[in-house]
């Protein structure tokens, strides 16, 4: 079993992101006083503290757009009610939702797997992220979606992984988890058992002993020599027992 992470990895979310940031100033770029760069920032930074509050169940995923809103507009010392600073983020999220598109590495990657089952563990909303999968055209590839908005847990707690496999009825480690974030994605994931394979799109260079790709086209080769791998552990653990 081959387990995905959406965002960053499947789909361009900081592309979408930053598009939709974009209109979204410019439409209100009478009112905030700093330039487009600077209220980037901002809004990921806003962004990622409600999200964080949303992930350890502080907010609900509807609250947390609410609040970020209201946020990026106390910038500028304006203060939003919850109807109208929902209202501001549909605007945003129209835009966000038209930016949406894949990496064009996923659909070679993906036709290249169709031996595999495959999977998702997500840290979004289940709603938003399945919408995600659809208007990308990649959702009919995936026999399971595991999303923390559904089960109140978010990556990196391995609850998350261990559910999936569960669900999947298969053990951790004859599955492959494949996320751009080394920790939360794939360390977390070793702690399982599961096999991470680290997405390093990026190209960064960390001290590390994971398994990585920069692309994944280079997915299914690297799935063939992780498997390799651990025929032959076990193949020389059987041999040790025997001994």
């Amino acid at each position: 079993m081959i387990f995905f992470d959406i965002d960053e990895t499947i789909l361009d979310f900081k592309g979408a992101e930053y598009q939709a940031v974009k209109e979204f100033y410019n439409k209100f770029t009478d009112i905030f006083k700093i330039t487009e760069d600077e209220f980037y920032d901002q809004w990921c930074t806003i962004g990622k503290n409600h999200f964080t509050r949303f992930l350890k169940g502080e907010l609900t995923f509807e609250e947390q757009k609410i609040e970020r809103i209201k946020d990026i507009f106390h910038l500028v010392e304006s203060t939003l009610d919850d109807l109208k600073a929902e209202q501001y983020f549909q605007i945003y999220l129209t835009y966000f939702e038209e930016s949406w598109k894949v990496f064009d590495d996923v659909f070679p990657c993906l036709d290249q797997l169709k031996d595999y089952r495959l999977g998702i563990i997500t840290n979004g909303d289940a709603q938003q992220q399945i919408q995600k999968l659809k208007k990308i055209g990649v959702y009919d590839y995936f026999e399971i979606i595991i999303s923390a908005g559904d089960l109140g847990i978010a990556k990196p707690n391995t609850e998350i992984f261990k559910i999936a496999c569960n669900k999947a009825n298969t053990r951790p480690s004859e599955c492959f988890y494949v996320g751009d974030d080394l920790n939360t994605d794939i360390l977390a994931c070793e702690k399982v058992k599961m096999r991470g394979i680290w997405l390093n799109r990026k190209n960064q260079k960390v001290e590390t002993q994971v398994s990585w790709i920069n692309n994944l086209y280079e997915l299914k080769d690297k799935i063939k020599e992780l498997e390799l791998e651990r025929i032959h552990e076990e193949v020389y653990k059987k041999m040790e027992m025997e001994e």
